[in-house]
C-alpha cells in the first residue's frame, strides 16, 4: 500500500540535473550523464539516508494546475522520480518516490 503525499522536501547531494562529474575526465569537467538520484533527504524535519535506489522514470505532472500569470510560459510538463529505500537514523527502512520538478524536490508517495 502506498500513501500520496505532495510535500516538499529538501534533498542533498543529487547533483545538478543534466551534468555529472565522470571518473577519469578532467578534474572539474562536466559531462552529459544520466542524473544521480539522491542522497539524503529532510522530510517534515526528519533527515532520512537513501540506501538505495530502486528505480528512476520520467512522468506526466498536472502542469495545467500551476498555470497562471507568469510570464515564463506553461512549466515543465514532465517530472523525475526515483523510487528509493531509505531510513531515519532511528528507525525501520522505507520505500519513498521523490519527484523532481524543475528545481523543487517533493515527496511523492510513502509505500508501506
Amino acid at each position: 500500500m502506498s500513501r500520496r503525499h505532495h510535500d516538499p522536501v529538501a534533498v542533498r547531494g543529487a547533483r545538478p540535473h543534466g551534468a555529472t562529474t565522470s571518473r577519469g575526465a578532467a578534474p572539474g569537467a562536466v559531462v552529459p550523464a544520466v542524473e544521480d538520484g539522491p542522497r539524503d533527504f529532510v522530510w517534515r524535519g526528519r533527515r532520512y539516508t537513501v540506501c538505495a535506489v530502486l528505480a528512476s522514470w520520467q512522468e506526466r505532472r498536472a502542469w495545467w494546475r500551476e498555470v497562471g500569470d507568469d510570464p515564463s510560459g506553461p512549466p515543465n510538463p514532465q517530472r523525475r522520480v526515483w523510487r528509493v529505500e531509505a531510513c531515519p537514523p532511528s528507525g525501520d527502512v522505507g520505500v519513498f518516490d521523490l519527484g523532481r520538478d524543475d528545481d523543487h524536490w517533493l515527496l511523492l508517495r510513502a509505500h508501506d
